[in-house]
């Protein structure tokens, strides 16, 4: 998978988007259930949940600027996940709304910063490497199918107590991968440089960007919340539920261990626009015909172009917007703005409309959120 003299490089960083992301795996699609089985409401669930997504709005930030300032990025990453799993532990010991805000606020301090800070010290880790991108972020891929898999099959037969416990041991896991994680300091530039990042994120071409990722990423917001509650009060079971969400991360294997090479040979338009086209149609169907499982298997199928795609597209983009010099930065906006606002605002707007109209209007929403962006994109276009 990968060449004798990138192993040492790659395989830490396979394993550290394995782990943290099975930690996602169990958190995402199902903390919900876990909250709503002692007595949480779909608001509070849904604030809870944007809180991190939220954070990534300025945290990026700070970890980006601390690991320039120190120039130790292994450190300052293992630093964040430590702070992450410390974080977590006490919410083995709760039930009461306050205090998950309270906990879910100081995980989210170090959370929102992980991937970001991982893709960014990925991508400088693998410049001079014959080695794509998208087959170490794979492992994060792997990992998530393993761990929804696993924790619906736990949920059906234990119970949802389980959820923070399995939390709790992909996180702990995600620890000890950054031991072998082999350090990448930020590269010094002595030249000067005329261009400032500020003046790149002013151009028109990167305001688009991000304005389209950020509702790429709100239409998202219901799934990523409410999925399992949506399969779960149409009478699916525990098994059905992870092997739903196992599927459309297969997929996205897939595509990212023999297509990494996709974007490079399509104008990035079409792909962004069949992104949102597939979007339309995904969250329609997911919210009218639920009961049906063989359309939730054909939607999750297409998660591989709604999000594995789009973050392929997104990762290149900055990549190309943003010289080297700039990458943090670029990643930690595209985490912010995208992410952070366009995926916690999502989540806190889903939450109350899951409430007033039910999951079927939620991911309607969905639906025209993809619309815009679609309309957005094409009117851009003729100018």
């Amino acid at each position: 998978m990968f060449a004798k003299n990138a192993r040492p490089i790659a395989w830490p960083l396979f394993f550290f988007y394995f782990f943290f992301c099975a930690m996602i795996g169990v958190m995402m699609p199902y903390i919900s259930v876990y909250y709503k089985s002692i007595g949480l409401t779909a608001s509070e669930i849904g604030r809870l949940m944007s809180t991190f997504t939220l954070s990534g709005i300025i945290i990026p930030h700070f970890w980006g600027w601390l690991t320039t300032k120190i120039g130790l990025p292994r450190r300052i990453l293992q630093l964040a996940v430590i702070g992450c799993f410390i974080a977590l532990l006490p919410f083995n010991w709760t039930n009461q709304f306050e205090t998950f805000w309270l906990l879910t606020c100081v995980m989210a301090l170090f959370y929102s910063a992980l991937l970001p800070m991982t893709d960014a010290l990925v991508v400088r880790s693998i410049r001079y490497l014959n080695v794509p991108y998208t087959r170490i972020r794979v492992g994060g891929s792997i990992g998530y199918v393993v761990a929804v898999v696993g924790a619906g099959f736990l949920i059906e037969h234990f119970g949802a107590w389980i959820v923070i416990p399995s939390m709790c041991a992909f996180l702990s896991l995600t620890v000890i991968t950054t031991l072998f994680v082999k350090e990448q300091e930020y590269e010094k530039h002595k030249t000067k440089h005329t261009t400032s990042f500020i003046s790149l994120l002013k151009e028109p071409e990167s305001l688009l960007f991000f304005g389209l990722a950020f509702l790429a990423f709100m239409s998202h917001a219901p799934f990523n919340v409410f999925f399992a509650v949506h399969l779960s009060n149409a009478n699916y079971s525990g098994d059905q539920i992870g092997l739903l969400m196992a599927l459309g991360v297969i997929v996205e294997i897939l595509l990212f261990l023999f297509f990494g090479n996709l974007i490079k040979h399509y104008h990035v338009v079409h792909l962004v626009a069949l992104c949102f086209v597939v979007g339309i149609i995904r969250w329609f169907l997911v919210g009218w015909f639920v009961s049906s499982i063989w359309v939730l298997a054909f939607t999750q199928l297409l998660h591989c172009i709604t999000f594995a795609l789009f973050h392929m597209v997104s990762i290149e983009q900055v990549r190309r917007l943003f010289p080297e010099r700039y990458a943090g930065q670029g990643q930690a906006m595209y985490s912010a703005f995208a992410i952070g606002l366009g995926g916690g605002l999502g989540m806190v707007l889903t939450g109350y409309l899951w409430e007033w109209a039910g999951g079927e209007w939620a991911f309607t929403a969905s639906s025209c959120t993809s619309a815009l962006a679609l309309i957005i994109l094409l009117v851009n276009q003729k100018r």
